[in-house]
């Protein structure tokens, strides 16, 4: 039990430091209202009018999920392939069928993107 009471009062130590640390921010820091606070700034770029808002065209939403897309490829195969010689000798035929599904629909995807021409920069 001495593992799970150490772990408990970690915890509790976090978070009183992390509300301590709040509080006192509370107390000490100034109030004063930035005259820029509500100012609209985007891509680094200011804005010579407030009342309008540029909404970013769709092909970056687009490159934005292929490249979650193509992260979350990397963050499961390289930690899979090194350790794929470990737990194949559990069953190395049903690991390799189930990576290989994983990459298939990632290359399906990749391909959905490619014949949507969202790989293509104007």
């Amino acid at each position: 039990m001495t593992g799970y009471f150490a772990l408990l009062v970690f915890g509790l130590t976090a978070l009183g430091l992390g509300a301590g640390l709040l509080l006192l921010n509370r107390l000490i820091a100034p109030r004063i209202k930035d005259p820029m606070e509500g100012y609209t700034y985007e891509c680094g770029v200011p804005l010579y009018d407030k009342t309008s808002h540029l909404s970013l065209e769709q092909k970056y939403y687009l490159l934005g999920l292929l490249l979650v897309l193509f992260d979350l490829e990397a963050a499961f195969v390289l930690p899979w392939a090194a350790i794929f010689r470990d737990i194949a000798q559990i069953s190395p035929g049903f690991i390799f069928t189930e990576m290989f599904i994983f990459l298939f629909i990632l290359i399906l995807g990749y391909i959905y993107a490619w014949k949507k021409g969202a790989l293509k920069w104007q």
